[in-house]
C-alpha cells in the first residue's frame, strides 16, 4: 500500500491529538508519562493520556461539537486500514524534541496494537529499508522517516534515525532518560489526574535565542522574558481546569510577565465583547509567586457545552448543517 507506513504512524498522531485540537475506553490504570524512552537532554515533553480524554466529559462535548457523522467516517477508514480503533486501543501519546523548534520531534504511540498487521504495512512499501540496532529493528521509508517497535504495544516514529537511536539507548538504560531532570520534576507536579501535560525545559534555547539577536527579531517580546514553562489539563467533576506556570530569570521579571499576561487578557475582552469570550477571559486568574508566573483557568463542562452548542446553532442556522452534502 503506497506511503502506508507514513500514513500509519502520522495519522495515528494526528487521530489521538485531534479532540484536543477540536475535534471509550475506561482507564484500568492511569498511564503515565512515558519517561524511559525520553532522554536525559530533551528540551521540550507533551504527553497526551487518551484513556482519561476519552472518558472525560470534555472529550464527549468535543465529539458532539464535531459531529458523530464526519468523526465516524474518519475513524471508520483508520480502523478497516489499520485493524485499530484511535479511541479504544491507543492508551497514550508523547511527543518530545530534542532541538530548537521546527525541528522533527518524536512521537511515542502506546496502545493495543495488531503488529503483525502494521508490520505488513510497513514492509509492503518499496522504499522500506530494515536496519538493525541492539534487539530492535529500525524501519526507514523514503530515506527519511524512522520507525520502531519497542514492544509489541510502543511505537516510536521520528525523521532523524540519531533522534530514534537515543531514544532506545534511554529505554536500554545505555545513557540517562529524562526521569529525573528538572523537566520532569515540574511535570509531575500536574501530572496527576492530567488528561494532558507539556513541559519546557528551555524556551531561550527552544526558540533559537542563544544563537543571536538576529534568529529572534520575530518572536514575541514576552518569550524573551520567560526561562521554562509548564502545564496541565485536568478535569474534575463537572470542571475542566488548565494550568501553566510559567519560569522567569528574576521575581522582577515574573511581575513583568504577569502585567504583560493580564494585558492580553484585558485586551482580549476589548477586541471580544460578546458574553461567551468574556466568560471565558474571566475564568482566568494569574499570580506571581517569587520567579513564577502562575495562570489558572476554570470552567464548567456543561457552560462550555452550551457555548459551542449555541455557535454551532448559529452557523448552521447561516451555513446550513455541517455534515449535509
Amino acid at each position: 500500500m503506497k506511503k502506508a507506513a507514513l500514513m500509519m504512524f502520522l495519522t495515528v498522531a494526528a487521530l489521538a491529538l485531534l479532540p484536543c485540537l477540536g475535534a471509550a475506553a475506561t482507564a484500568a490504570e492511569p498511564s503515565v508519562l512515558q519517561m524511559s524512552i525520553v532522554p536525559a537532554d530533551a528540551q521540550w515533553v507533551i504527553h497526551l493520556d487518551m484513556e482519561k480524554l476519552t472518558s472525560s466529559a470534555l472529550f464527549k462535548m468535543l465529539m458532539e461539537a464535531k459531529g458523530m457523522p464526519n468523526i465516524q467516517e474518519k475513524t471508520g477508514k483508520f480502523t478497516e486500514t489499520f485493524k485499530m480503533d484511535p479511541y479504544k486501543d491507543l492508551k497514550a501519546v508523547t511527543i518530545f524534541g530534542r532541538g530548537e523548534a521546527g525541528e522533527e520531534p518524536v512521537v511515542a504511540v502506546s496502545g493495543n496494537f495488531d503488529k503483525a498487521h502494521l508490520l505488513g504495512l510497513i514492509k509492503a512499501e518499496s522504499s522500506t529499508k530494515e536496519t538493525p540496532y541492539g534487539k530492535y529493528t529500525l524501519y526507514n521509508w523514503e530515506n527519511e522517516h524512522f520507525g520502531v517497535f519497542v514492544n509489541d504495544n510502543l511505537i516510536l516514529i521520528t525523521e532523524k534515525e540519531a533522534d530514534v537511536k537515543s531514544a532506545l539507548d534511554a529505554v536500554d538504560g545505555k545513557t540517562k532518560n529524562v526521569s529525573a531532570s528538572p523537566l520532569v520534576a515540574r511535570l509531575q507536579k500536574e501530572s496527576a489526574g492530567a488528561i494532558a501535560t507539556f513541559a519546557v525545559a528551555d524556551i531561550a534555547g527552544l526558540t533559537g535565542e542563544r544563537k543571536g539577536a538576529a534568529s529572534s527579531h520575530e518572536r514575541p517580546a514576552i518569550l524573551d522574558k520567560m526561562q521554562s514553562a509548564t502545564g496541565a489539563i485536568l478535569e474534575t467533576g463537572d470542571k475542566l481546569n488548565l494550568k501553566v506556570e510559567i519560569g522567569a530569570a528574576t521575581d522582577q521579571v515574573a511581575k513583568d510577565i504577569e502585567s504583560a499576561v493580564r494585558g492580553l487578557i484585558a485586551l482580549v475582552n476589548l477586541q471580544f465583547t460578546d458574553s461567551d469570550a468574556q466568560m471565558l477571559s474571566r475564568g482566568i486568574n494569574v499570580k506571581v509567586d517569587g520567579a513564577r508566573v502562575r495562570i489558572d483557568a476554570s470552567y464548567l463542562v456543561p457552560e462550555l457545552t452550551k457555548i459551542i452548542k449555541e455557535r454551532k446553532d448559529r452557523k448552521e442556522s447561516v451555513h446550513g448543517p455541517e455534515n449535509k452534502k
